[in-house]
């Protein structure tokens, strides 16, 4: 009666084992594992999965692990993004998303080094869509030299990603920069249009590298005293956040 007893009572539990099925996320479904042996089936299905089977001779018993899912729709599908130098000095910057999912807006940032970047304009996301968006701006105010510009995405969660970087170089035009007089014997002037908005500075090397002087560019017509240099050759950079837009070399007589 006990042997009996054991056998309805283990049979029960394989019953009731076999004939539970467990619901996981409808879809998509990853992976899934089922049991099929001759107390029922129990199936469910998984996201990211590790999972490991056991089989016997009436049947086998897959086990499983579930995660959460990983393969969520991208805010934007980037096709290109573009820099390019206009004819008076600007920069005409473009860019094409394939499509957009929950996408709020864009930033287009700049840098001098490519490492530190600053925001240059913000550009709302047109809409959510399955199918290529353009967008273009300008930056009218670029520095001179080599810059570096990259399209940040922001969605609507806060979150962000990076386009990669985009390198161009604006050389100033003839008369825009230039030092005189040259030779020079007591001062030289340094005239640079527009300096005061563009932050720069001058300094005056040795040839051999040393550095003579170092000030600020505060005005369009920059006087320069070299009454005290000792005769022979300079060279004279004008920088914008330490990168160097033009080089004069200055004969001191």
């Amino acid at each position: 009666m006990k042997k009996t007893l054991k056998l309805f009572c283990y049979t029960a539990l394989l019953l009731q084992l076999f004939t539970i099925e467990v619901n996981a996320q409808s879809s998509p479904v990853s992976s899934g594992g089922q049991a099929i042996g001759s107390g029922g089936t129990a199936s469910y299905s998984l996201g990211e999965v590790v999972y490991t089977s056991h089989s016997s001779t009436n049947g086998y018993l897959i086990e499983g692990v579930q995660q959460a899912y990983t393969n969520a729709e991208l805010p934007i599908s980037l096709l290109e993004f573009n820099a390019n130098v206009t004819s008076n000095k600007q920069i005409a910057l473009s860019w094409i998303t394939l499509s957009e999912f929950n996408n709020l807006y864009f930033t287009v940032e700049r840098s001098t080094d490519g490492l530190s970047f600053s925001d240059v304009i913000k550009v709302d996301s047109k809409s959510n869509s399955a199918n290529n968006q353009k967008y273009e701006t300008t930056d009218a105010s670029p520095c001179n030299g080599i810059s570096y510009y990259r399209l940040k995405q922001t969605d609507v969660d806060g979150k962000s990603t990076y386009s990669k970087n985009i390198k161009v170089n604006i050389i100033p035009s003839e008369g825009e920069l230039s030092a005189f007089p040259n030779p020079t014997t007591t001062i030289l002037n340094l005239t640079i249009r527009e300096a005061a908005s563009k932050k720069l500075v001058y300094i005056i090397y040795t040839l051999d590298g040393k550095r003579i002087v170092e000030q600020k560019i505060t005005n369009d017509l920059t006087t320069i005293p070299t009454s005290k240099l000792v005769n022979g050759a300079y060279l004279l950079q004008v920088k914008q956040n330490g990168t160097t837009i033009k080089t004069f070399r200055i004969i001191k007589n």
